[in-house]
């Protein structure tokens, strides 16, 4: 067995090694030759640190002193850098400076931490393009939005009370309410956050894609606009139209995957409970739209589907929040009504109807609220909801869309909802 000093100090080496070899390879790309350093440089320095750190009593003080006299080193290099290639960049002193650092951490944080702390930095070395491309098409009233939600989630949401007040109109309104504040700003923040991942997705980092990478993210930030979407762009194409089915196919199992975030961030036990269907019901999905995309045989190859551009409002903005917590607390009242006066049948109508719209504030409804039912009652209902929402999409390619597009929509999307009512019936 290895002593417990070698693992840290060749995990040191490996990592120093790793960040060295990835700067030269970054220089090569650029076509700079005159650089800071070689790949034995940055070994060197992330041993250094190490060793520093190391030394009996004195270790955290000899390492700060080894940093005072490794600056100045490198502020000579930037210098003559500057002076001679007339650039200004401070990658090779950065990274030289954060390889020094690594000795210490490796020490004390757990090695999961230090080996993502070297995949962050090749991954933005070696991305300098697509973080350009990201940034040029960034919105700075985007920004200013995102720095919005940021103070809202990580400020004003600790300081709201978690038990809600007794006293004058707002007491009398919140006694009433089966959600509390706290309660009814967390599903904003949570719901939100989960979207704008979908969000940015599709607007920057994929803003314009085919029909199967549309609908398979387009399910991340709403299964029921990419379906629209799709179905309109398609409707007189019908060259196209197995491939249409196919990525609208393709948004359920990202809209599961949704849900499931939803449900893990407010029931984590929940969550558990419905990963084996909604896994089964995304593979039959997925499955179903890659039988749609081989084709029929002998059929002619379809002229290739054209870019598909979903434009939907930032999730972050403080209207679309508010008009969510306004929803939230809208159907988490007619919820805790449903079930007073129509008991748990009423909940699985309400489950159903809710299908027709969006479900999120339905599902963080159940989740959130003090409604006065079973963890099974509250995933049959997300369960049946969702069965209905699929019901509700189909109708919407009928609609929208080209009619063999809906009937192979319809075909796939039958299955799927049996199953789901199946489960919701049987198994909940």
């Amino acid at each position: 067995m290895l002593p417990p000093q070698a693992f840290p100090f060749l995990l040191t080496v490996a990592i120093s090694t790793l960040i060295g070899i990835g700067l030269r390879d970054y220089y090569e790309q650029e076509g700079k030759r005159d650089t800071f350093g070689t790949v034995r440089t940055f070994i060197f320095l992330g041993l250094l640190g190490h060793m520093l750190y190391r030394v009996p009593v004195i270790g955290p003080y000899a390492f700060l002193v080894g940093m005072v006299v490794v600056g100045p080193f490198l502020l000579v290099y930037y210098n003559n850098k500057v002076a001679q290639q007339k650039s200004p960049g401070l990658i090779g002193v950065l990274i030289a400076l954060l390889t020094y650092g690594v000795g210490p951490v490796v020490i004390h944080e757990p090695h999961w931490y230090l080996v993502a702390f070297a995949i962050t930095i090749l991954f933005v070395l070696h991305s300098k393009g697509r973080i350009r491309q990201f940034t040029d098409r960034l919105e700075t009233g985007e920004v200013v939005t995102a720095c919005k939600f940021l103070a809202i989630a990580g400020v004003i949401l600790p300081l709201i009370p978690a038990v809600p007040p007794t006293e004058g109109w707002v007491g009398r309104l919140f006694s009433v309410l089966p959600v509390g504040p706290h309660q009814i700003w967390m599903a904003v923040v949570v719901t939100t956050a989960i979207s704008y991942f979908g969000y940015v997705l599709q607007t920057y980092l994929y803003p314009k894609k085919g029909l199967l990478l549309t609908g398979l993210i387009g399910g991340l930030y709403s299964s029921t606009m990419t379906v629209l979407v799709i179905s309109k762009k398609t409707r007189g194409h019908e060259d196209q139209a197995r491939e249409a089915a196919a990525a609208i196919m393709l948004s359920t199992p990202t809209m599961y995957l949704r849900i499931l975030f939803l449900v893990a961030a407010f029931m984590p036990l929940g969550a558990v409970r419905l990963l084996p269907p909604f896994l089964l019901f995304s593979a039959l999905s997925g499955g179903y739209a890659w039988w749609l995309r081989r084709g029929e045989p002998g059929a002619a190859v379809p002229e290739p589907a054209p870019d598909v551009e979903v434009k939907e409002k930032n999730p972050l903005e403080l209207n679309a929040a508010l008009l969510f917590a306004l929803m939230f607390v809208t159907v988490s009242l007619v919820t805790k009504y449903v079930l007073l006066f129509y008991k748990e049948l009423g909940l699985r109508m309400l489950s159903f109807l809710v299908g027709a719209s969006d479900i999120v504030p339905f599902i963080v409804s159940v989740l959130q609220g003090n409604l006065g039912i079973g963890s099974g009652q509250i995933l049959q209902a997300i369960v049946i909801a969702t069965a209905s929402n699929n019901i509700m999409k189909t109708a919407y390619v009928f609609t929208f869309g080209h009619r063999q597009t809906a009937r192979l929509t319809a075909l796939g999307m039958a299955g799927i909802v049996a199953l789901s009512f199946l489960y919701a019936g049987l198994a909940l």
